[in-house]
């Protein structure tokens, strides 16, 4: 992550996403921009060039990745995915997101984990919304929360085969939205623009410089700040790098005096409850960046930094904003120390 200081002119994005973390962007300036709605939040692109890009090129992008990954367009291969005993899939991009998502989940010991639906939809975080419905057995679900399934490829057709229980769901909140940012991007450069930045949902990845030859410049919200009243708690520089933010502030509800975040743990199949508040990760690719980000909320601070320390080979930077005791706090990892800016 990075950030430099010019004059800041802020642009700041407002919606709603599943990580709940929407960056500002600082020291915009003389670059194009599309703007526009998709899954369920709202998409930025900047660039500078000589290339042109359509806003009906971009949606079309975006349109074919909720045809494949959202749970809320019943037409979806995810909804078909979930809803089926025995499916066949050959859509590149679910089974792009499948296969990375297992991998990120075998490498975090489970805390990623996009199996995780059924606890998220008992938990009233599904697309059906609602809180946590009484009489839900918990123990049984987690049963439901592996990929103890059958996963058959067809060489010749480039296919996937999954024969599974309709108790087995895939939840991909916590990497579709990274992923879509790296689809996008790819679109851009194969369509020669160098120099962009590309955002959706508060996750992002930002390639070359602006229109005034300096970095990419990004603002990682204070956890007290609101949609309404934007407040920093640090900047840091993107340097042909992504950045995706998680954090358990936002996107709660409150039950008898219970605050239950959207984070849900996979071992114990409950909201998390630690001192965590953000996690911020700077990685190569934003399905990366999307992805650990989910899975350092499920670590906790300690859980964290441990991963970081024991995986250098990821090429990870992690920005982590917690309570302790009654005090918000922040640790940089080492590769983040000088271009971030703590304000």
């Amino acid at each position: 992550m990075k950030y430099s200081i010019l004059f800041i002119v802020a642009v700041v994005f407002l919606f709603s996403s599943c990580n709940n973390s929407v960056p500002q962007v600082i020291d915009d300036v003389g670059v194009q921009l599309i703007q526009g709605e998709a899954q369920g939040t709202t998409y930025s692109i900047k660039y500078t060039g000589k290339s042109q890009i359509e806003k009906a090129q971009i949606d079309s992008v975006l349109d074919q990745i909720d045809l494949s990954l959202s749970a809320w367009v019943k037409e979806s291969v995810l909804t078909e995915f979930n809803s089926q005993n025995s499916i066949v899939i050959s859509d590149e991009h679910f089974l792009t997101v499948f296969f990375r998502g297992k991998e990120i989940h075998d490498m975090t010991y489970g805390a990623f984990h996009p199996m995780i639906m059924p606890l998220v939809r008992a938990w009233g975080f599904g697309p059906e919304g609602g809180k946590f419905k009484e009489g839900e057995n918990l123990d049984s679900l987690k049963n439901f929360v592996n990929y103890d399934f059958q996963i058959i490829a067809d060489e010749d057709s480039e296919s996937i085969l999954f024969e599974k229980s309709t108790g087995h769901q895939m939840d991909v909140n916590g990497i579709a939205q990274g992923y879509s940012v790296d689809v996008v991007a790819d679109f851009l450069e194969n369509n020669g623009i160098e120099n962009y930045m590309v955002e959706i949902g508060g996750e992002l990845m930002a390639k070359g410089k602006n229109e005034n030859e300096e970095y990419w410049r990004i603002g990682v919200d204070k956890p007290s700040s609101t949609a309404e009243n934007r407040q920093l708690e640090a900047i840091v520089t993107l340097k042909d790098a992504s950045l995706a933010t998680s954090g358990s502030y936002r996107k709660f509800y409150e039950k008898d005096g219970r605050k239950y975040s959207h984070t849900i743990d996979p071992a114990t199949g409950e909201p998390v409850n630690h001192n965590l508040l953000s996690a911020t990760v700077l990685a190569s690719n934003c399905t990366n960046a999307d992805a650990f980000a989910t899975a350092f909320m499920v670590m906790g601070v300690e859980g964290t930094i441990k991963f970081i320390a024991d995986h250098p080979e990821m090429n990870l930077e992690v920005f982590l904003i917690y309570d302790e005791k009654g005090d918000v706090v922040t640790h940089a990892s080492e590769g983040l120390r000088g271009v971030i800016e703590n304000l």
